[in-house]
């Protein structure tokens, strides 16, 4: 992408896009059948999949909606936050890493003076980026989609990122892996877009304005 002024801000999104997250979900589903929680993982999977970019006035409120969409919302939430989220940081903290280019390009931005922001459809943004090596300071800031009102593509949360940074959507640069939800949520407020190919380094010329 070619532009005449430069973003003054760059959102990543986190997995897929900072370090390949190939087997992941297999990984994850291994570990639940051990620990017998397959259920639980498969209705966590369709219940995302459900509410998927729908808005709410409040991370309570999403996961009030979330959760009520189990069998069993208290035992699901205790085993969301208590065993699935721990067990996914701890499977990355095992298994994963970040990309090779990343540190750079974050660096390379905070030079720049273009601020960075890591945004996750999932919670516990901190402790995944650590759990993968990234260090939370290289990032001027982290959201997650439930704390914003809505999981990907949900527009209020993209807009609502702009509105804290004070920025409009055309002065920011959205990256991500998945056109279906990082892509269709920019898209919602007028935002640029670049999918992440797997593998590969964005394509940043800062000097020469080319991104």
């Amino acid at each position: 992408m070619t532009v005449d002024l430069l973003p003054k801000v760059v959102i990543f999104d986190l997995d897929g896009t900072l370090y390949d997250k190939s087997a992941l979900a297999r990984r994850l589903i291994l570990s639940s059948l051990a620990h017998g929680d397959l259920r639980l993982l498969g209705h966590e999977r369709q219940v995302r999949k459900k509410l998927r970019g729908t808005p709410f006035d409040s991370e309570e409120q999403f996961y009030e909606a979330f959760f009520a969409e189990f069998p069993h919302p208290d035992k699901a939430r205790r085993w969301y936050f208590q065993r699935y989220m721990p067990l996914m940081i701890h499977i990355l903290q095992k298994k994963y890493t970040l990309y090779p280019w990343v540190e750079d390009v974050f660096k390379t931005l905070k030079e720049k003076e273009i601020r960075t922001v890591v945004f996750s459809d999932y919670g516990c943004v901190r402790e995944k980026l650590e759990a993968i090596g990234f260090d939370p300071q290289w990032a001027d800031f982290l959201f997650d989609a439930p704390a914003l009102g809505g999981l990907k593509p949900c527009r209020d949360s993209f807009a609502k990122i702009c509105a804290l940074l004070e920025v409009r959507p055309e002065e920011c640069w959205m990256i991500g892996d998945r056109r279906d939800t990082d892509g269709l949520g920019a898209a919602a407020v007028g935002m640029p877009f670049s999918l992440y190919i797997r593998g590969s380094r964005p394509g940043i010329d800062l000097d020469a304005g080319h991104l």
